[in-house]
This record gives structure tokens, sequence and C-alpha cells, in this order.
């Protein structure tokens, strides 16, 4: 068999160059609960978490009797595999003045992170967060401001939800207007919002955007929540053996530790030099609906 010799940056330099990407397409999972355990998973498996149900403090003056004690377990079935292949041929590469291959490093982190927060967009319906126990809040995008987000810290914690690890994840269109609101106010700490437009903590939330957002089948563009109201687990894919000219190299992304893997081999037969990047993960829905009070209020569009 012959040994092909790939051109071009190494695989390592090129995963590492794709971490700006990464991190960027897959920021709104820091608001979730998240396992990526550096386990090898095999096919259908999934992983068990457990929170602890919500206790009475008891009178510790006459005696030290305990009190019944509840987990409640939530599994994510890792069950979704998805990433992006792409190949360019001799023909093509020679003819090319650029890395056609490295060009796309960053389209398929993009596209596969969103697919990623797709699936747990899908879980913030009526099911999960019931607006019959007060978590929503109906408003347009050209209205929504920083009282709003009061108003949602006011109902997680009317909820019983933990002032720490909030989270507001939002439609671009509603970010935008909260971002505006913010700018309008004549006080330091804003210069991040108008430079960078990032918005700081405010009232207790980390604020992320994303268009996947999107309404999706109950027109919801938005989600105030605690970390334990949804799930994502995601294990690193097995590295295959002994598979001559196959190049494999295994990212985590920083702060989220999330394992992506990336490969790359030559086709002699077709002359098509491939790559490839996935993440093999699973979601479920968590605390919204283990217990009365969900752990995550709607933004309903008007």
């Amino acid at each position: 068999m012959a040994t092909n010799t790939i051109a071009g940056a190494n695989l390592a330099a090129i995963a590492e160059m794709s971490l700006p990407t990464l991190t960027e397409a897959f920021a709104p999972l820091s608001a979730l609960t998240t396992d990526f355990s550096s386990d090898i998973a095999r096919s259908g498996e999934s992983v068990t978490t457990r929170f602890a149900s919500k206790p009475t403090a008891q009178d510790l003056s006459s005696n030290y009797n305990a009190s019944n004690s509840t987990t409640v377990a939530v599994t994510a079935t890792l069950n979704q595999f998805y990433g992006y292949v792409w190949e360019f041929s001799d023909l093509e590469r020679s003819k090319s003045a650029i890395s056609l291959n490295d060009l796309f490093i960053q389209p398929a982190a993009a596209v596969t992170g969103a697919r990623m927060f797709q699936d747990v967009w899908n879980l913030v319906n009526d099911t999960n967060f019931p607006a019959a126990t007060a978590t929503e809040l109906t408003v347009t995008a050209a209205n929504f401001d920083r009282d709003d987000v009061a108003d949602l810290a006011a109902q997680l914690t009317t909820n019983g939800v933990p002032l720490s690890r909030r989270s507001l994840i939002l439609n671009p269109t509603y970010y935008a207007s909260l971002a505006k609101d913010l700018n309008s106010v004549d006080q330091s700490g804003q210069t991040r919002t108008i430079g960078e437009n990032v918005i700081p903590r405010l009232h207790g939330f980390d604020v992320y955007q994303s268009p996947l957002c999107d309404g999706n089948a109950v027109n919801v563009t938005g989600l105030a929540c605690h970390s334990s109201a949804l799930i994502v687990a995601a294990r690193g894919v097995d590295i295959p053996n002994n598979v001559p000219g196959l190049e494999v190299e295994n990212i985590v992304i920083p702060d989220l530790g999330l394992p992506v893997q990336f490969r790359r081999w030559y086709d002699a037969n077709t002359g098509q030099l491939k790559y490839w990047m996935g993440v093999l993960y699973g979601v479920a829905s968590a605390m919204g609906t283990a217990g009365s009070r969900p752990a995550g209020v709607k933004i309903v569009s008007a």
C-alpha cells in the first residue's frame, strides 16, 4: 500500500484553530447542566444525572432526627451523533490558491454547534415548561427590556429556583432590544455592551443569544432558567485503531468541557482529501417537569 503524505497544516493545528469558533458556537450550552466526562460510550448508552429535591428546614432544638431526603434522576440517552464531512479532489485543491479543506473547519464547527443547540431548544415547550405554573412571559421583542429581566428573576425566585447558576438565552432580536436598553443607561461598565455587543450579567443572569431561539413549536423566543432546567450529555467518540493514513485529533472546548473529534484521511483511489468532525451527545428536560415549579420561565413573542 502506498504511503500518502497530506500537504498543509497538521490536523492538531487545524483543530486548535477551530477553538474560537467552537467556543462561540457552543456557548449557550454553558447555561445548562452538562455531563461531558471522558468515558467512551457505546451505542445507545445513557447518562443519568441526579438533582436534590428542595428540602424543608427542621427544628433542631429538641432532636436531630433525619428527614426524608430525595433526589430526582434525569437520563439523557447518547443517541445523537452529528457533525460534518467534507472533501476536495486533487484537481480541485491544485487549482485553488487557498486550502479548501481548512476553509471549511469553522463552518463545520458552526453547523454542528447549531444542530446540538437546536435539539436542546426543542425541549423548551409547554410540556416541560407549562404556562399553568406561571412560567411564561409574553412580550414583543421591541418592548423587551431590563425591567422584564428583573420580572423573570423574581418569577424564578418565586418558583423556588436557587439564585446561582441562572442564565437568560434569547433570540437575537430580543438580545438586541435588551442591549439597546442597556446602551441608554448612563452608567459605567456598559462599554462592553456597546463595543463588543456582549451583555454583562444582569439581575443574576448570564446572558446568551442564539438564532436558534426561533420560536420553535410554541412560539418561544427565549428562556430564563437555572442550569437544572435542561441537561446535555456528551462523550468522546471512540478512536479507530490501526487505520493506515487516518489522523485523529480530539479537542475539548475550554470552560465547557465538550469533546469534539476531528479526522482527516486521503482516499488514494478517488484522489479525495477528506475531513470529518463529530460530537456524540444526548439532551433531556431535567427539573423542568420534576416537581411543582419548573426551573425555567419561557419568553413568548406577543
